[in-house]
């Protein structure tokens, strides 16, 4: 397959993709972000992870608002992205409510002052990752921008220092998001599992 089919079955499947999540009540959402966040509390890595890394959702994202706060209640150390010049930089949060400031697309970034900035280091790190669409085998279709592709590639080089624990990266959705095989290239990244409203699903071989 070329790099052109490739794109253009992509840019179908990110359409499809947007369709559906529009499609979702209100009510609905904010039942899916709680349910998501109570499966989450209970699986095996939530219990052994140190630090979270989230993201501020954007308005058809499964909200990551009550995983955050389950997390700050249990004392776990909690960042959010900012971006700066195509890559992120994670900055600690102490409370949901901020302070932020408003970032790339609107979305909602922590005011950077004096913050403390995530690096792969020896506590395990669970990194709650949006995207479109994503499927069992890890594979995962963003918006088109590369942020976390990028992100997960450069975390994941750092991680492989002997005295660096393993970042794990989760997809955090809606269950519909979950498809058969999301179309993907040399430069997409597969996650380690996948959380959604109704499952977790890790993969044991990475």
């Amino acid at each position: 397959m070329s790099v052109d089919e490739l794109q253009e079955i992509k840019r179908a499947a990110r359409a499809q993709a947007r369709y559906m999540l529009s499609k979702l009540g209100s009510k609905r959402r904010e039942r899916a972000a709680l349910d998501a966040a109570n499966s989450l509390r209970c699986s095996h890595i939530w219990a052994t992870c140190d630090y979270l890394l989230a993201y501020m959702a954007l308005d058809s994202e499964l909200d990551c608002a009550p995983a955050i706060q389950l997390a700050l209640n249990e004392n776990k150390k909690v960042f959010i992205p900012r971006t700066f010049a195509g890559s992120m930089v994670f900055f600690r949060i102490l409370s949901c409510d901020g302070p932020f400031v408003e970032g790339l697309f609107g979305i909602r970034e922590p005011a950077a002052e004096r913050a403390a900035v995530w690096e792969p280091g020896k506590e395990l790190s669970l990194v709650l990752t949006p995207g479109l669409l994503f499927d069992k085998e890890g594979g995962r279709l963003g918006r088109g921008g590369g942020y976390f592709d990028r992100f997960i590639r450069k975390s994941r080089t750092s991680g492989n220092e002997s005295d660096v624990v393993k970042t794990l990266f989760i997809g955090y959705a809606y269950d519909e998001q979950l498809m058969e095989k999301v179309p993907r290239g040399s430069k997409d990244e597969l996650l380690d599992g996948v959380q959604t409203d109704l499952r977790f699903i890790q993969h044991p071989d990475r």
